[in-house]
């Protein structure tokens, strides 16, 4: 009895293999994956590009969270990146749940991975509010200007419509309490 030939993974070029992700076989994708679990170890979504002040803004506020990162790729994509490592990815680099995880793990393809292929055209990316706002002051200079009057509109706003709470203190003899307006 002869002994069957092992299969080997079919030699794949990334940048030139234009089959289906699902028409991978699982010793491709094994091969393509070998030790490498990036893609459990972060989430990247694709994100409006901020317009208005409050977006910038709220951008700005992102970047102060630990993790958090934004990118812009030509042309014009923004995304917002988070560092977070899949809950499921045991400390074997194994997913735990392999055979019923997602459907978005399932149909991803390993041959866009940035371990073969380089990320797309990116413009900038950041890592700190202030990386953020040195790229806004100096490649959007009207959004900055709109920006820091923004700011100062709604600080100004704020400490004008903050009362100052005072406590009214009875006399010895009223019987009243202390109330605060």
């Amino acid at each position: 009895m002869q002994k069957r030939a092992e299969r080997t993974p079919r030699a794949t070029d990334p940048a030139t293999d234009q089959r289906p992700s699902l028409a991978l076989r699982r010793a491709e994708t094994a091969a393509l994956c070998r030790g490498c679990v990036k893609c459990c170890t972060y989430i990247t979504v694709e994100i409006d590009a901020p317009r208005t002040s409050s977006e910038y803004d709220q951008w700005i506020w992102a970047l102060h969270h630990r993790g958090v990162q934004l990118f812009v790729e030509r042309p014009e994509r923004w995304s917002i990146h988070f560092e977070t490592r899949c809950a499921e990815l045991g400390t074997d680099h194994r997913c735990a749940i392999h055979g019923r995880h997602p459907v978005m793990c399932r149909e991803y393809d390993p041959r866009s991975c940035e371990r073969w292929l380089p990320l797309s055209d990116i413009r900038a990316w950041f890592d700190t509010p202030a990386e953020f706002e040195d790229w806004i002051r100096t490649e959007r200079p009207g959004h900055w200007a709109r920006l820091q009057a923004w700011r100062k509109a709604r600080s100004t706003a704020a400490s004008g419509s903050q009362r100052r709470r005072t406590a009214v203190i009875p006399s010895r003899g009223s019987a009243s309490t202390a109330r605060s307006g």
